[in-house]
Order: C-alpha cells, then sequence, then structure tokens
C-alpha cells in the first residue's frame, strides 16, 4: 500500500459520496428561515465619502484621525437568526421592566429595605434603624389613612407660610434695634442664658474667655470681625435659650424670638469671613449658626452649616490637636483651663455628631450614607478641660465651674452612648450580611439582644452622679432628660427589627408557612418590649414637647414616630383578630396609658406645627387612625 494511500483525508471521502449520492452539497441549516444580506455597517462620515470602514469603536480611524464625530448605525438585526432576534426581544423586555421598577422605587426607603440579606429567602423584611414618620405611614397596616401624606415627608421642614401668623424675618429688613439688643445689662443676662441652657449640651466655649471677649466686643462696638459674628450669635441664643420647661415666650412674634432674628441676621452679615478664615472662632460661628437653625426648625440650613463647621475642622490644624492637650494661656497672659486642643477636640466632636444626626434625619440623595459609614465612629475621645485649674482661679466660688462639670460629663456621656450605638449597628449590621434569610437574621439577634441589653445596662450604671436615672423623669434637668431620651433610643434599635417584622408583614401567615419555626415566641416577646418603649418614650418625653432648643426637631421625629408605630399595633391587632378569630389571633399587648400618649402627642404637633408644615400631615394621619381604632 502506498503512502498517500495511507494518508488520505476521511474528509475528501466524505465530500466525494456527498457529490455521488445527492450531486450537491447539502444546504446549511436555517437558511430557509430567513434571507441573508449583507449589513450596512459603514459609520455615517465614511458612508458619505463611499469609503471603507473599519468600524473601530468608539470611532474608527478615519474619523479619529481628521477629528470628526464618528456616527455608527446602530446594530442591524437583519443579520440574526430568528432564534437571537428572540433573545434581543426578551432582553429588550427584561431592561425596559428594570427600569420601571426603578423609577418606581423610593430611594429613601430602600434604605431602610431588607437588601441587606444578599440571598434572603423569607419575605418577613429586616430593619436595623428606625425610619422617619413619613416612611412608616407608608406601611400596609394603616391603608389609606397615609395616601398623599407619606410623600411629603420631613427633608423640607419649614415655617408653614400658609397659615403663620408670623413669617421669618429677612436679613435685610430687621424689626428691632440692633444697638437697643446689645445694651451691657442685656448681654449678661443673654450670656447667662447661653451658657446655662444652650451652651451646656454643646461645650465647645471656653466660659470665662467668651465672656470677656463678648464684653470687649460690645464695649468697643461690633465691627466686621469673626470675634463680633460670634457675639452676635451667642447673644442671638441667650434670647431663646431658657430653662427646662415650656417656652411660649420664644415663638415666633414675640419680643424674644424677633430679638434672636435681629441678632441673628446681623451675624450672618459678618460670617463670611468664616467660610476663608482657619482660626477656631469662624468654625465656632458655623457650628452656633446650625444650633440656631434647629431651634428654629429649618434642618437644611442648619444641615449646611453643621457640614461647614465640619470642613472646616479637615484642617492640619485641627487634625494634629488630637494628641494630648498642653497647657496654653490667654490673650491677658493669665492660665487658661480650656487648651486649643480641648477646643479644637470639642467643636470637631459637635460638628460631627450634629453632621450625622441632620443628615440621618434629611437624607439628602448626593450625601447617603453606606451601611459601613453609618457604623463609622471617630477613634478619639475629646479631651475635658482642665477644671481644677478654673477653680482656683474664682475666688468667689461662682457656680460656672459646677455648670462645666456637668456640662462636660453629660457630654462624654453622649458621645459614649452614640459610640455604643454604633458598635452595636455594626454588629446586627454583620449578622444580616452572614445570614442568608431574614428569618436567620432575626433567629440571630434573638440571641445576641441579651448582650446589648448587658451593655446598655451597663452604660447606664456607670453614668456619674449629677446623671443619674435614679429621680422619676418628671423632675429631670435639661442634660439627664437628653440622656433619657438617648438611652430609649438605643433600646429602640435593639429591638426595632423584631416589631418591623410583625408590624410591616402579616406574623400570622408567615408562622402557618414555617418562616419562622423556632423563634417566633421569641421575636413577639422582643416586638411586646419594643413596643413598650415606644409608650415610655412618649411618657418620658413628655416634660420637653413644648421646649425649644437644639434637639426639638429630633425629639418630635421620635415620639412621632412611637406614636405611629403604637398605632400601626393597633391596626394590626384589629386586622389579625379579624382573620383568625376562629384560631386564635396572635396580637400584641397596648401598654398602659397609650391612647393618652398618643393624645399628648398629637397636641405637641398642633403645638408646633406653625413652625414646620410637615407636622401637620403627621397630626392628620394619627388623628384619623385614632379615630379607627376607638
Amino acid at each position: 500500500m502506498s503512502e498517500s494511500n495511507v494518508s488520505a483525508d476521511p474528509g475528501d471521502y466524505n465530500e466525494a459520496s456527498a457529490e455521488r449520492m445527492g450531486g450537491s452539497r447539502p444546504a446549511p441549516r436555517g437558511t430557509a428561515s430567513y434571507n441573508r444580506r449583507r449589513a450596512v455597517k459603514a459609520c455615517q462620515v465614511c458612508r458619505a465619502r463611499r469609503t471603507k470602514c473599519d468600524n473601530q469603536k468608539p470611532s474608527c480611524s478615519f474619523c479619529l484621525k481628521v477629528g470628526a464625530k464618528c456616527i455608527q448605525s446602530p446594530v442591524d438585526l437583519s443579520t440574526f437568526d430568528p432564534a437571537s432576534l428572540k433573545i434581543l426581544e426578551r432582553l429588550d423586555e427584561l431592561d425596559r421592566t428594570m427600569k420601571t421598577l426603578a423609577s418606581r422605587t423610593d430611594p429613601k426607603q430602600t434604605r431602610f429595605s431588607s437588601d441587606l440579606s444578599k440571598t434572603a429567602s423569607s419575605s418577613i423584611p429586616i430593619e436595623l434603624i428606625p425610619p422617619g414618620p413619613e416612611y412608616i405611614m407608608t406601611w400596609g397596616v394603616f391603608g389609606d389613612l397615609g395616601q398623599g401624606v407619606a410623600a411629603i415627608g420631613l427633608s423640607e421642614s419649614g415655617p408653614a407660610t400658609s397659615c403663620n401668623q408670623y413669617p421669618l424675618q429677612s436679613p435685610s429688613s430687621p424689626k428691632s434695634d440692633l444697638t437697643a439688643e446689645l445694651d451691657l445689662c442685656r448681654v449678661n443676662h443673654l450670656l447667662d442664658n447661653f451658657f446655662n441652657y444652650a451652651h451646656v449640651k454643646n461645650p465647645i466655649l471656653d466660659e470665662q474667655a467668651a465672656r470677656r471677649m463678648v464684653q470687649s466686643i460690645i464695649l468697643h462696638g461690633i465691627d466686621w470681625s469673626a470675634e463680633s459674628c460670634l457675639t452676635l450669635l451667642i447673644c442671638a441664643l441667650g434670647c431663646i435659650a431658657r430653662p427646662f420647661g415650656p417656652t411660649l415666650d420664644t415663638m415666633p412674634g414675640t419680643s424674644a424670638y424677633v430679638s434672636a432674628e435681629t441678632l441673628f441676621h446681623a451675624a450672618q452679615r459678618r460670617i463670611g469671613i468664616a467660610f476663608s478664615s482657619e482660626d477656631i472662632i469662624s468654625t465656632q460661628c458655623l457650628f452656633l449658626s446650625g444650633v440656631y437653625m434647629m431651634c428654629i426648625f429649618q434642618p437644611t440650613k442648619a444641615w449646611r452649616f453643621f457640614l461647614q463647621a465640619l470642613a472646616s475642622c479637615q484642617q492640619p490644624s485641627f487634625l494634629n490637636s488630637l494628641s494630648p492637650p498642653t497647657s496654653s494661656t490667654t490673650c491677658d497672659g493669665s492660665p487658661a483651663s480650656h487648651s486649643l486642643e480641648t477646643l479644637h477636640q470639642a467643636i470637631y466632636w459637635s460638628s460631627w455628631k450634629s453632621e450625622r444626626e441632620m443628615r440621618s434625619y434629611l437624607r439628602p440623595t448626593d450625601f447617603t450614607l453606606t451601611e459601613e459609614e453609618l457604623a463609622f465612629y471617630p477613634p478619639f475621645l475629646p479631651t475635658p478641660p482642665n477644671l481644677h485649674l478654673e477653680q482656683e482661679l474664682e475666688a468667689n466660688g461662682d457656680s460656672c465651674v459646677t455648670r462645666q462639670t456637668v456640662s462636660w460629663y453629660f457630654y462624654l456621656a453622649e458621645i459614649s452612648l452614640r459610640r455604643l450605638a454604633s458598635n452595636l449597628y455594626t454588629e446586627m449590621l454583620r449578622f444580616c450580611e452572614q445570614s442568608f434569610s431574614s428569618q436567620g437574621t432575626l433567629e440571630a439577634l434573638v440571641g445576641a439582644v441579651p448582650h446589648y441589653e448587658e451593655q446598655a445596662q451597663e452604660w447606664i450604671s456607670s453614668l456619674p452622679f449629677c446623671l443619674l436615672f435614679d429621680a422619676p423623669a418628671e423632675e429631670d434637668d435639661i442634660c439627664r432628660f437628653v440622656l433619657r431620651g438617648h438611652a430609649i433610643n438605643l433600646y429602640e434599635m435593639i429591638y426595632w427589627p423584631f416589631l418591623s417584622a410583625y408590624l410591616m408583614k402579616d406574623f400570622v401567615v408567615e408562622e402557618t408557612q414555617g418562616f419562622l419555626p423556632s423563634a417566633s415566641w421569641n421575636i413577639r416577646r422582643l416586638a411586646q418590649k419594643a413596643l413598650d418603649y415606644h409608650a415610655l418614650r412618649l411618657s418620658v418625653n413628655k416634660p420637653g414637647y413644648r421646649h425649644r432648643h437644639h434637639g426639638t426637631l429630633l425629639l418630635i421625629q421620635s415620639c412621632s414616630r412611637s406614636a405611629l408605630v403604637l398605632v400601626a399595633a393597633a391596626l394590626r391587632n384589629i386586622t389579625n383578630t379579624a382573620q383568625n378569630s376562629a384560631k386564635g389571633a396572635i396580637v400584641l399587648k397596648l401598654p398602659n396609658g397609650w391612647r393618652v400618649g398618643l393624645d399628648e402627642t398629637i397636641d405637641m404637633l398642633a403645638f408646633w406645627e406653625n413652625e414646620s408644615r410637615q407636622l401637620a400631615s403627621i397630626r392628620h394621619v394619627l388623628q384619623a387612625a385614632r379615630q379607627k381604632i376607638q
């Protein structure tokens, strides 16, 4: 046998056999179903020149060479077979569906969704952070009560000009004389108000140095310096700062409110220097401007000031002050109780926590916080001033030292509580990320709750004597009142996933389907605890319902949320009883006195609604729900 016969290609034999049997090569599959034609692929420039186009992306060689805009035709579907066309059609439908769903999704609501669980198999939603009232009003349990109201939200809080008898005074038209407001005797009274009732919650100033500065500015006259701006802001806050209790004499239209507006607008004419200066006084001006805006229910403007103050703290002079403070002297050469590092750290912390509070409150679209950012906290604590030195310098035993001591105890206690809340949230977030279902997340959180409760109780037990919660809430001063409210906020966060799972879904249906076979009883127990704390919040915060201060708007938000949650629980009980009366409905017990707390919350919203139009919307929903559950 020859070598050529051995190496003959089998393909040649197959082709020869086909020619002998059929006379021609069989046609490829699919050609009978559509007509093939050459697709036009040249870009518009090459097509106009009638030249060959190499179809380079994103620009062909000729267009790239001459700098022309290369416009290439879309894909010519004539070159595709029917199966490919069908696939493309289905992909187009899927793309349109996803875009439609994305357009209907509210980004403010998705923040509180249960997407933290990457492969959740249960339909029970998991929420870690209690949302705002505007989101709670969208829950299905409210039905049509919140229709048209929830979309308004709280992000644009402002004066209800349609019903406000005293609209905000414009900066160009003050209604009182600035010189009359700055009489030396009156200024001393305003200083006392400011340091006794406003500065005590955010001790960013050296009180003795600030008093000397203000008195010097008043004696020598107001100029256009940052010191004059700070003086005017201190006096403006002193006009509306009051002892803890109802502040009816600071409502819009009162002499105190008009005086505060006059002084604040005068300060704003001088605050431009704060944006270009690097000294600490400029940062203090920005922060106190934000505090004033919070006091008059302007959260968006307050957030802008807090954001600018925090940005001002990002200078090397601030960041280098994280080291232990050194001793310093005042401008007259006497030793200072507050070192520059202490003041830097204090204004940094106050700006940071206030900006974070307002960003969580407003949820601005371009400044949303990721889950990791929500769990972040600065690694250092502010260093308290040397108050023993100041006490030695005071020969008359003034109460200034005692006030500053309590103020710094409060300041550090509040910061430590916020850090504890941040740590607990980080751990809860880790449970969500590690679990494959909402059921698994809830079961993991059930096991962690005793540890969280223990840490919260340890924080309460570690409070200094002047801030202990031993006395009834009715006897609280402003510092103890605020701390007690923050402690309830912590417990609310611990129990919130269980209460939201109960209120946002038909819990009975989930149990019958076997979603929560082992943890259902614990979830109901912890949901009941959460409900009790919401009722406790309304009781504890009642003394501050008509008190104007830096945190009034945040208090209104949290109490409105608690009132809505109690109403939602009552409505859920009604629904569960109606649907499962035969086999026994699963309901949560409404705490004693919850109706009284609800009525008092409605009255609080009515009291403040002239200064924030969204409060009237929440009040209407609560009143409608109150009538429905009678």
